[in-house]
This record gives C-alpha cells, structure tokens and sequence, in this order.
C-alpha cells in the first residue's frame, strides 16, 4: 500500500478515536509528539535497526512516551514500530492535523511579508482570507525582505502572490511582450513596404524598359 494510503488510514483511525474521547485536540499534539520523538537520532536509529529485538524497541518507546501521551497514542506508536512503519509517523501526524483543520473548519495561513507587521495588519489579512476560504484562518508569519513589499499568502495549496517583487516580474513579462509584439509588427510593415516600392511605376520621367521601342518607331 501507498505510504500516502497508509499514512491517512492510521490518521483516520486516531481521529475517530479522539472524536469518540472527546480528546482530539490531545491525541494530535500526541501524534505530532510521537512523530517528534521517532526522529530524534538516537531512538530512530533503535528502532529502524533490524537486529535490535522488538521488545528493547518497546521498551525504549515505553519509556519515551508513557506518562506523556494517552494511551490511545501510546498504542499507536507501539503498533508503527511493531509493522515498520517508522518512517511513516510524521504524514500520519500530518494527515491527522488535516483531518482535525477540516473538522473544524480552519485553514493554516502562511503569511509573509518583507517587514513585520502590526496586529492590525495581520488582522486585516486574515479577514480577507477568511472571506475568501470561508474557514477560520490560524495565521503564521515570516519576514522575507527579498519579496521588496506587499504579502504572500499560502493557505494549503494555494499561494496568492501580492508582493511588489511579483507584480514587478508580472509588469516586467508584460513590456518584454509588448516590445516583441511592436517588433513584429513593425517588420511586417517593412516587409509590405518594400513590396509595394518594387511593385510601383517609375516616377522619374522615364519609359519603362518595355516601351523604348515602341517610342523608337514613332520617332
């Protein structure tokens, strides 16, 4: 099976069982935990090594985690190690912190901007947002001086691009087209030019090549 598969069919599971507890706020700092613990270098060394005996592994997670998770969780970390799926933890923890977004009806917003902004900034673009996804928004935000001005706002996947650095590659590809464009024509109205100067009579006084002995006789 996918690890994708894999990944949302234990969030799944965790998510159920929170929403049964009335723990599901808990049971994703839980998962998310977990997935935090299984990368520490140590621990995930141990628990990826195939002739370590499964019940140190145990043992090891037990004492990582018991007091400190519920036991829904506890069970869950101990089945990832029991099937090998170590690697896995952190899309399940992702999966679930979804599910739990979506259960809510929120959306995570990345929000960056090239100086810090005051609350009443952030406030407003959350209200945008907001309007815009029709979800409560949970903001983050980053400062990017390279973006020169202006906000870039990614929620999911979706990125709405308001920074001064795009709208001046945006105006940039645009005279750059425009230029090309106004060449073209301006070649093709050369080209149409020249055509009709090659095509025109003479208009200097002078008999065509084709009359001069025409003219001859009548002198």
């Amino acid at each position: 099976m996918p690890t994708g598969a894999i990944a949302r069919r234990y969030a799944g599971a965790m998510f159920d069982i929170g929403l049964r507890q009335n723990q599901l706020d808990r049971t994703l700092e839980d998962v998310q935990g977990i997935a935090q613990v299984f990368a520490h270098r140590t621990l995930a060394y141990l628990l990826r090594e195939p002739k370590v005996p499964a019940k140190r592994k145990e043992t090891a997670i037990r004492q990582a985690l018991t007091n400190k998770v519920l036991p829904s969780s506890l069970n869950l970390a101990l089945l990832v190690v029991q099937r090998e799926l170590v690697d896995v933890m952190p899309n399940i923890a992702r999966e679930l912190e979804q599910l739990v977004l979506d259960y809510k009806n929120e959306a995570k917003a990345e929000i960056t901007t090239a100086t810090q902004i005051d609350d009443a900034q952030l406030s407003e673009i959350k209200h945008a947002l907001e309007h815009l996804t029709g979800k409560t928004i949970i903001a983050q935000t980053k400062i990017r001086p390279d973006i020169l001005g202006g906000v870039i706002a990614r929620v999911g996947d979706h990125v709405i691009d308001g920074s001064v650095r795009y709208r001046l590659s945006a105006l940039r590809k645009q005279l750059l087209h425009d230029v090309s464009s106004n060449n073209s024509d301006f070649s093709a109205e050369s080209g149409e030019d020249s055509n009709h100067t090659r095509q025109s009579p003479p208009d200097d006084g002078m008999i065509p090549p084709e009359n001069t002995v025409e003219a001859s006789r009548k002198q």
